[in-house]
């Protein structure tokens, strides 16, 4: 089992099975941005849906409003990483999809379907406890991206995202008694490639970037302890 990596909202007005077009994505992005926190917060605790990880739901006016099921346009076997859920919704709350009075039914409904359909051993406080980090702390909500341990310290990237759906990492430095002996903001970024690798001594911390045609001429990022 893979841990989470993407939720996202579709809807439709017909039914979602093979030979029907896709259901369609629509423009909200404060609701988008949640959810991409969502994500962030139940993938640093390793939740999981089983055998895939980009979980497709299909807000629909083609079922009973409440009800949840998985979509019967099945496992694609050349994109076996996704599956769609449909759950029903009345029309008058389908014509409201793309406002903001919207956003909290929406993530109740996806609240829903990670409680009713979950392949880890998360109960449900615990995925309502993540969602509801992820929802009142907004863009300063944190992300442990990536970590190195030495005998003397530990440095941390953590990952903030915001509604403009840009990264913003923010990169903190302990001691072994766990208290923070450096931070600083690290530059907003579209992507994460600048950010492969941490090195880290008792005097400096530098992060590498990833090793790809994107930075091959990127310098990496360094900061004096001392």
């Amino acid at each position: 089992m893979q841990a989470i990596k993407d939720i996202r909202i579709y809807r439709s007005t017909i039914e979602n099975i093979p030979g029907n077009s896709l259901p369609e994505s629509f423009y909200n992005s404060k609701l988008c941005a949640i959810a991409r926190r969502i994500v962030m917060k139940l993938q640093e605790n390793g939740f999981s849906m089983g055998d895939f990880h980009h979980l497709y739901i299909n807000l629909t006016t083609c079922r009973e409003e409440g009800t949840i099921s998985l979509s019967q346009r099945g496992r694609d076997p050349y994109y076996p990483w996704y599956r769609y859920y449909d759950v029903g919704v009345s029309k008058a709350f389908y014509d409201q999809l793309e406002t903001e009075e919207s956003i909290d039914k929406v993530i109740g409904l996806v609240t829903k379907v990670l409680i009713s359909f979950a392949a880890s051993d998360f109960d449900e406080d615990k995925i309502c406890s993540c969602i509801s980090e992820a929802v009142e702390q907004g863009e300063n909500m944190t992300m442990i991206y990536k970590e190195k341990k030495t005998s003397k310290n530990r440095a941390v990237i953590y990952l903030r995202y915001l509604d403009n759906g840009k990264h913003f990492p923010l990169l903190r430095v302990f001691d072994l008694n766990g208290n923070i002996i450096f931070e600083r903001d690290l530059p907003e970024t579209n992507d994460l490639y600048s950010y492969g690798e941490i090195q880290l001594s008792s005097k400096k911390v530098t992060i590498k970037p990833r090793k790809n045609t994107y930075t091959e001429n990127q310098a990496p990022i360094s900061f004096d302890l001392l």
